[in-house]
């Protein structure tokens, strides 16, 4: 087992509209927070996963203009036995938290921390915006594997590449009926970079 030094995938992002496609109308704006918990993360090496990370959650907001780095923190440490990979999985709690507002029509809303119905109510004050938690209702589902650009291949302890990803929450909250708002589904963009 070695030190994998640094990795982050984007498999931590979700689509989370199915689970609140009952309140979602569509209107999206900018995350100022939007934190996701990991809980496991694995990697395929073509024929097992190897469990990376198991039991010790890890709290990354995604949303942070350092995000790549507090991912970078966490993935730093782990332990990676050396092989070839080409898949993640990864499982997240399914308990968001968010803050942000909606519509740049002169008139936004923004989120607060009380909840209706399991999703944020907002307020049209920016000075009452506040981070709202929300849990996805009965659960996620089991995480599928995502595929890496290009095989990760860890040798005497060190990766082949360097994964860099970019998350984008310009759109990542979402208005629901009667102005409540959600998380909504962030961008994400993966660069593997080879190092020398």
């Amino acid at each position: 087992m070695r030190k994998l030094f640094a990795i982050c995938v984007s498999s931590v992002i979700l689509i989370l509209n199915p689970f609140f496609a009952s309140a979602n109308q569509g209107d999206t704006g900018a995350a100022t927070v939007y934190k996701v918990t990991i809980t496991k993360f694995e990697m395929n090496n073509g024929t097992a996963w190897i469990i990376v990370s198991n039991g010790s959650s890890t709290t990354l907001d995604i949303a942070s203009v350092n995000s790549g780095q507090a991912a970078g923190n966490f993935f730093a440490g782990l332990v990676v036995p050396d092989g070839s990979y080409t898949q993640v999985r990864v499982t997240v709690s399914p308990t968001f938290t968010i803050s942000g507002s909606v519509g740049s029509d002169g008139s936004p809303i923004y989120t607060t921390a009380t909840l209706s119905g399991g999703i944020c109510v907002s307020t049209s004050s920016s000075a009452n915006q506040a981070e709202c938690t929300v849990s996805v209702p009965g659960g996620l589902p089991d995480p599928t594997p995502d595929n890496l650009p290009t095989t990760l291949v860890i040798t005497g302890g060190v990766p082949s590449h360097k994964i860099r990803v970019n998350f984008g929450v310009s759109t990542a909250i979402e208005e629901g009926v009667s102005e409540l708002l959600f998380p909504g589904t962030p961008t994400v963009t993966m660069q593997m970079i080879a190092l020398q």
